[in-house]
């Protein structure tokens, strides 16, 4: 209890004492800057899942300092999913997507968060049938604007919608050349 009541005590004196770098908090500042953000093909792979994509991104704002951006995606995915009977049924399955997109840059890193809808299709609609539904993903990637590491994943919450992989990409980034 009374070990409780220090550690309280020392977290509420941290935070009342503790100073703000006003420098930091203008560079991260967002900024209303509508602009081409980057555009990119990739393919990944992990196991039984093989995916090949395509990707634009538009910014709406980003902060000063060019590290932090909120837009939007509008992408292709097809992906297979593989048993060691072949592929599995329904697949391969194409997703157009509609993002919206927080991505967060440093240097020759990058990392996005996507949310959104997909037009996700099956190769046998009796299966699933084509329909529209809500879709989440990531990307982390290490990127030099033109070939680079990718680790991107995502997924509409059903059967046979998921995909995670690690692979290459081909993209240019218009924010690499503008700092």
């Amino acid at each position: 209890m009374l070990l409780s009541a220090i550690l309280i005590f020392i977290s509420i004196t941290t935070v009342i004492f503790a100073q703000i770098d006003s420098s930091k908090i203008e560079e991260n500042k967002l900024l209303l800057n509508p602009s081409f953000h980057s555009v990119q093909i990739d393919v990944t792979t992990i196991g039984f899942l093989n995916q090949i994509g395509g990707q634009f991104d538009f910014d709406v704002l980003n902060s000063k300092n060019k590290n932090l951006f909120i837009g939007t995606r509008t992408s292709l995915e097809h992906y297979y999913i593989l048993d060691f009977g072949g592929t599995i049924h329904g697949s391969p399955f194409t997703n157009y997507n509609m993002f919206a997109r927080i991505s967060s840059q440093k240097n020759y890193l990058s990392y996005s968060i996507l949310g959104g809808v997909t037009y996700y299709k099956t190769n046998n609609p009796v299966y699933l049938p084509d329909r529209i539904l809500f879709r989440a993903g990531f990307e982390i990637k290490l990127n030099d604007n033109v070939l680079g590491l990718v680790l991107k994943g995502s997924t509409s919450f059903i059967k046979n919608s998921s995909f995670i992989g690690i692979g290459i990409s081909f993209s240019y980034d218009n924010n690499l050349y503008s700092r």
